[in-house]
């Protein structure tokens, strides 16, 4: 999911705060702050899921949860443009050469660096 601070809470502690009190683990993969605001690319365990959201919505952070890819295995032609720019691993190729897409892996929207590498547009956001 992607946490997005606005100017006026970027400086508290939230995502801290909300480790410590839900006692859940947040994987932090990427984070962009400065006293503009912020955003945080996280993921958190499913079973926990709704309720670090709800936590984080209640402390005025914007929650997006991310929506997935979907791959055309018409047009894709397996030139592989989209497994090196994936940071989660999500896709790759198989024994017989075609690329994969794990979407348990997947982030989605919050990232979209395989869509824009694609040059078949084999691969979309679902809304």
């Amino acid at each position: 999911m992607l946490l997005r601070f606005s100017r006026q809470i970027v400086d508290q502690p939230i995502t801290s705060q909300i480790i410590l009190e839900k006692k859940t683990p947040i994987n932090i993969l990427s984070a962009r702050m400065n006293q503009l605001g912020g955003e945080i690319l996280a993921e958190i365990p499913g079973d926990k899921a709704q309720e670090v959201i709800k936590a984080f919505k209640s402390k005025g952070v914007i929650v997006d949860v991310a929506s997935l890819i979907e791959k055309d295995d018409d047009l894709c032609i397996d030139c592989g443009a989209c497994i090196s720019l994936c940071p989660m691993d999500a896709l790759g190729f198989t024994e017989d050469k075609s690329v994969t897409l794990d979407a348990k892996k997947c982030n989605g929207a919050t990232c979209g660096l395989c869509v824009d590498a694609c040059t078949r547009r084999a691969l979309r956001l679902l809304s």
